[in-house]
């Protein structure tokens, strides 16, 4: 899964659970902020990436799957107490995590590696 992405995922995640619209998603391990603006919107998902300068948008109020307009790719996403589970059909890639307030960690199949943000 892209780094972008998975940002995205976080951002999303986030939104959810603290109930709030979030602005940017700094990746602990890589010191690296993204800025990325998500809120739910009738319980679906409404995000716009700055650097891409693309939304992304989920299509029902039923879950936290998204399309993203700039990778032209799907990523479906659940949220279940704090549990995280996600596909990214795009790069055929699977994903888990865990939510603990404003930090949010998943871990990659694809590259076998977990990753931490905070919002």
């Amino acid at each position: 899964m892209q780094d972008r992405t998975r940002a995205k995922v976080a951002a999303i995640v986030a939104a959810a659970s603290l109930k709030t619209q979030v602005v940017k998603v700094t990746d602990l391990d890589a010191g690296h902020v993204y800025r990325i603006r998500v809120m739910l919107r009738n319980n679906r998902v409404d995000g716009f990436d700055y650097h891409s300068e693309h939304h992304f948008k989920g299509m029902s109020d039923q879950s936290l799957n998204f399309y993203d307009y700039g990778t032209q790719g799907h990523v479906h996403l659940q949220l279940s107490g704090r549990k995280i589970l996600g596909y990214d059909l795009q790069t055929e890639t699977a994903f888990n995590g865990q939510v603990h307030g404003r930090l949010i960690s998943l871990y990659d199949y694809e590259t076998e590696q977990t990753y931490r943000f905070t919002v």
